[in-house]
């Protein structure tokens, strides 16, 4: 793959930020539309635990992929208008590893990350009916990967300001992070799927329906957690390279993460509007909650028939019939 320079990488990565940050927004707006809108039982998540922690988690991404953008941008105008014509250029100043707005920078987007990862595990834990013992791994893995991703933050300092972030120095926490995060998706949207999977198995011996609606939400689920997993195996891969084009995936993963948490939820809320049920109706049953909880319940009707029968001393007998 043609190696892209420098100058033309750090001009293009803010822009492609911005149109993903617009997908966002939009996303996001539409997530808050969904959770305060009585056309979407709105009135009814605001006082359920679950929508509410949905909903300060999206809007916690919101804050950092917003933060982000905003110094990415400063530091191009800086970069391109104010050091254009310093020795070095612009590739001197956004290369530069060691200022405070570059740490900052890639601080937010390492707690992006983690924070899109601790989500993953929150939603595990609640599909699992709150066993602990299936998140202990993920939990373990992220505790590593936020290790690994301050780490990183912290090294910046300590690297000259010629260097780049393929710099032996950084070369193996950053991938390990990289990595971590690949795995905690990997893992985090298996259990999900086979824990949906599973009671889908079991739900299709009496309700066939019910077994296509979770298989439905199923592929929702495995759908939008593609996107961010393909975003961070071709980041991998391309750091791994040493190719520059990985600087563009970078500045975006921010927003990314923000897509992928987002649309699980409106995807799932919005089929349930249309018949799909979702799979946390802690609400009552004809509420639903807009994220991924426990195995959705179902009223059924039951008709038991029972024959009672009496002896009188004149061994006269009585049935009744009843539900």
């Amino acid at each position: 793959m043609g190696q892209l320079s420098l100058e033309k990488t750090f001009l293009i990565a803010p822009y492609v930020e911005g149109i993903v940050y617009g997908f966002f927004l939009a996303i996001f707006s539409l997530t808050i539309y969904i959770h305060v809108s009585p056309m979407f039982d709105g009135r009814v998540q605001r006082f359920d635990r679950h929508a509410n922690v949905m909903i300060a988690i999206s809007s916690l991404m919101f804050f950092i992929a917003t933060w982000h953008l905003a110094m990415n941008g400063a530091r191009m105008v800086e970069g391109y208008v104010d050091h254009g014509l310093t020795p070095g250029g612009p590739v001197a100043y956004i290369g530069n590893l060691r200022p405070w707005d570059h740490i900052m920078k890639d601080t937010l987007y390492a707690t992006q990350e983690n924070l899109g990862s601790a989500a993953a595990i929150y939603r595990c834990w609640v599909l699992w009916g709150h066993n602990w013992l299936i998140i202990l791994f993920p939990v373990t893995l992220l505790l590593v990967n936020i290790v690994a991703g301050y780490m990183v933050c912290a090294l910046y300092s300590t690297v000259p300001p010629t260097e780049t972030v393929f710099d032996p120095r950084l070369n193996r926490w950053i991938k390990i992070f990289y990595s971590l995060a690949v795995v905690l998706n990997i893992i985090t949207t298996s259990l999900m799927s086979y824990k949906i999977w599973t009671t889908h198995r079991q739900s299709s011996r009496y309700n066939a329906r019910g077994g296509a609606r979770l298989l439905y939400i199923l592929r929702i689920l495995v759908e939008s957690a593609a996107l961010q997993l393909i975003v961070e195996i071709v980041l991998l891969a391309l750091y791994c390279s040493d190719i520059n084009a990985q600087y563009i995936l970078l500045e975006s993963v921010a927003s990314v993460v923000g897509i992928t948490f987002n649309a699980i939820t409106i995807r799932i809320k919005l089929h349930t509007m249309q018949g799909v049920p979702s799979f946390n109706q802690s609400s009552g049953p004809e509420h639903a909650v807009q994220t991924i909880g426990s195995m959705p319940m179902r009223r059924i009707q039951v008709n038991i028939a029972r024959d009672i029968e009496e002896h009188s001393s004149h061994e006269s007998q009585v049935y009744d019939t009843g539900k």
